[in-house]
């Protein structure tokens, strides 16, 4: 007889292989693959409509340019009158055949593919491409320190994942700065702070104080120093695994709860978490919740418009991403309740 767990797994394991997902999925992988070629048709008359403009507008600018020759005029008119005819051409044939028709497609592909993945792998979790985490959940993590002048979030996953509420998205954090050449010049860039995802998960035991986990930079680059520098900051406190302690800095208003956080068995998958999503992972617990950036340059849960819908290097790739983020839950063993924590 197979037990209740064992068929538990099976149907967990069933739901993440890519070939029965993408079974469940067949009808909106057949209407975006017939969109998408709807999209490449369109983007294949454009560049050909551009190749002929460019054509017709670099011969009527060469047949200016010797005619004003011929008559002692200003030829270089003819290839200013050739470029900007041409401008005008380019702007045009974008806006026929180009505008709009890719960002169409991949908000087309999230709310029919990437939902809809969500919904099978996670029944409980629901995806919004056009949402995502505030910028005053950024500000309540508080892993990193700059001004935010600029602020972009979207990916907005939200839900439940057994007994654990988990929310997470992709967040871009800016700080505006300037700069003044020799000249007197002043000129305004932008410098990124925080890029990559922010989750935030319900953390399976109920506590009061701030515990705040970051990757130790300071010891591992100037050794005694280092640490001598953090202690300094204050409120560091120093756990007994050392693996642990050479890659995280702890930060804690009250040494008890701390350790009441930070188990030994805790290190060991938060170590597992770091050696998996990257060195520069970040934890912050409060308000009884685990907060958790993940840098990432990359955009994730983004479609190509130039492979197939059903394409299942994409599927996979979006399902690893999915898993990246969903695993945390059982990786950090966050639906194992502790006493009245329900």
């Amino acid at each position: 007889m197979t037990s209740a767990s064992e068929s538990g797994t099976r149907t967990k394991r069933s739901r993440w292989d890519v070939t029965s997902l993408m079974d469940g999925l067949h009808r909106e992988f057949d209407a975006l693959e017939r969109f998408r070629a709807g999209v490449m048709q369109q983007r294949q008359a454009g560049f050909r409509a551009l190749g002929i403009a460019g054509a017709i507008c670099g011969g009527a600018g060469l047949l200016v340019m010797l005619v004003l020759a011929g008559g002692n005029g200003p030829a270089p008119l003819g290839l200013i009158a050739g470029v900007g005819a041409f401008g005008i051409a380019w702007i045009v044939i974008h806006n026929v055949y180009f505008g709009g028709r890719r960002s169409a497609y991949e908000g087309e592909f999230k709310q029919r593919v990437v939902r809809g993945m969500t919904r099978l792998l996670e029944p409980e979790m629901d995806y919004h491409p056009h949402e995502g985490l505030s910028l005053e959940w950024f500000r309540a993590a508080d892993l990193y320190s700059g001004d935010i002048d600029r602020y972009a979030c979207e990916d907005l996953f939200q839900g439940r994942i057994g007994k654990t509420d988990l929310i997470f998205s992709e967040v871009h954090a800016e700080d505006r700065r300037t700069r003044t050449d020799s000249k007197g010049r002043t000129q305004t860039y932008y410098v990124t702070i925080f890029r990559g995802l922010l989750v935030v998960a319900d953390f399976h035991k109920h506590f009061r104080s701030e515990v705040v986990v970051l990757p130790d930079f300071a010891e591992k680059n100037f050794g005694w120093l280092g640490r001598k520098m953090q202690n300094l900051a204050g409120n560091v406190e120093r756990m007994e695994n050392p693996e642990f302690e050479e890659a995280f800095v702890v930060r804690a208003a009250d040494a008890v709860e701390a350790r009441y956080i930070l188990t030994p068995d805790m290190q060991e998958r938060m170590l597992d978490l770091r050696r998996r999503l990257g060195a520069d992972v970040r934890f912050a617990f409060r308000d009884s919740r685990v907060y958790i950036t993940i840098p990432n340059s990359a955009d994730w849960f983004e479609p190509s418009l130039h492979v197939p819908a059903r394409d299942v290097g994409q599927v996979r790739t979006l399902m690893g991403q999915m898993a990246a983020v969903f695993n945390i839950v059982e990786e950090l063993n966050l639906n194992t309740r502790i006493w009245t924590k329900e």
